[in-house]
């Protein structure tokens, strides 16, 4: 099935247009924007708190990328470094530089967060700082245009746009914060280009009676393209599942798993294979570097494989991030609610295919659901032979245009020996794809 992804473009042959309706020559640069359906970081957290709304269907983020030329001057590498973007909103493509948070109640809308990690962070590449800053210091007018757009095409008559002081009463405290740079982006720029009157503390746009100072977008489309997709995931809990009930068990797995991991990852550096490594937080930093130095997806599994307790809130603590969470044994328990995920950031939930009722990736509730169709139990629990179980293995994949299973740490000993012919086998039959890919995917081409 085509899936096909929305964007709105400002080329460089509507330069003119920004200089008429009063922008300076220096905040102009071409860009793309999508309209994506999530909950930006912190997104839903403040909704809650600035505006009372507690439904992630509302919820949808406004994300602006630079175009070419301007970013071909700098690698693609500095696009993906996690301590530039530190919001990591990028969707897996080249030139992210700022996003909004907005949040859709009937005819208003309220705008939250406006943040560029590339401009904000760039003092951490001073080689780049110069040009960074330079070239793309007019993100807050070109974003606010972007939101301007939004309002225009969903029938939006007011804009609540805060004031910096309300967008400081709701920035982590333990960050040093500069009011200056607040009363830049959420005072000065609105009322630079926009009739705009307060309320309490919001800014109120009239849509309709700024409508003639907004440069309006350009729709298009790209094509996302549509293959096979096979997600190889390994659950690390060593023997944290076994405890109560297969207690030798789980012994030897905490003594041999470690181990067991090491290889997994010499094997899959061997033959190039990116996989998902869903791990359970309470030695997350323990290993978390040894998989992410070759480039493969971590998320958390659970902080300790205990099915109930606030597991999301703990593994948070751990890292604030990690995009997504595997549910232990696959039990969606009420600490999974998706207005949960939404609000400790999680972007995406993996569980069986059974548990999530869904045979392919979907969006619900601004959570992308995706169900695990095969794992290695049966060679644990019913002594499947391994030989049938790789058949099983590769028949579900060859019947399914969407396979993602899962391999634990704890049962290596009955798969490992086997797995690099696996690995031959099974990545001609599809494109292999990380969950966060996955997730992107999905994300992209619900945009409208």
């Amino acid at each position: 099935m085509l899936k096909v992804s929305y964007f709105r473009e400002i080329s460089k042959e509507r330069e003119e247009e920004f200089f008429q309706k009063g922008y300076k020559k220096r905040y102009f640069f071409t860009h793309r924007i999508y309209y994506i359906p999530k909950c930006g970081p912190d997104g839903f957290k403040l909704s809650n708190r600035m505006c009372g709304e507690d439904d992630p269907n509302k919820h949808w983020m406004v994300v602006l990328y630079a175009s070419a030329p301007l970013i071909d001057q700098f690698p693609a590498e500095l696009f993906f470094d996690d301590d530039i973007i530190w919001h990591q909103q990028q969707f897996g493509k080249i030139g992210q530089l700022a996003t909004a948070n907005l949040v859709v109640d009937g005819v208003n809308l309220y705008t939250m967060v406006h943040i560029s990690d590339l401009v904000q962070r760039i003092s951490r590449r001073k080689e780049y700082k110069t040009r960074i800053e330079n070239w793309f210091k007019g993100w807050p007018h070109m974003l606010l245009n972007s939101i301007m757009n939004f309002a225009v095409e969903n029938s939006i008559k007011q804009i609540y746009s805060p004031t910096a002081g309300l967008a400081l009463e709701h920035t982590d405290p333990s960050r040093n914060v500069q009011r200056e740079l607040f009363e830049r982006i959420y005072d000065r720029v609105v009322n630079k280009h926009f009739l705009v009157t307060k309320e309490g503390k919001w800014w109120v746009i009239d849509v309709a009676k700024n409508k003639d100072r907004i440069i309006i977008t350009q729709k298009k489309q790209e094509v996302i393209e549509s293959e096979k997709t096979i997600c190889l995931c390994h659950d690390i809990e060593r023997g944290l599942g076994h405890i109560d009930v297969d207690p030798n068990f789980a012994d030897l797995a905490n003594k041999t798993s470690p181990g067991k991991l090491d290889e997994m990852l010499v094997i899959e550096k061997e033959m190039d294979v990116k996989a998902t490594y869903n791990v359970v937080g309470c030695f997350f930093n323990e290993v978390r570097r040894g998989i992410e130095k070759d480039g493969h997806c971590i998320a958390f599994h659970s902080y300790d494989h205990i099915i109930h307790g606030n597991q999301l809130a703990k593994c948070r603590q751990i890292d604030y991030r990690i995009k997504g969470y595997r549910a232990p044994q696959s039990k969606i328990t009420p600490d999974l609610s998706d207005e949960n995920l939404c609000h400790h950031n999680f972007e995406w939930l993996a569980s069986s295919a059974n548990s999530l009722g869904i045979k392919s990736p979907v969006i619900k509730n601004r959570i992308v659901k995706i169900p695990i169709l095969l794992d290695d139990f049966d060679l644990y629990k019913s002594k499947m032979k391994y030989e049938d179980w790789e058949k099983k293995a590769i028949q579900i994949i060859e019947q399914n245009d969407f396979v993602a299973f899962g391999l634990h740490d704890c049962y290596a000993q009955y798969w490992l020996p086997h797995y690099r012919e696996f690995l031959k086998k099974f990545r001609g039959l599809g494109k292999l794809k990380t969950l966060n890919e996955v997730a992107n995917e999905v994300f992209l081409s619900n945009s409208i």
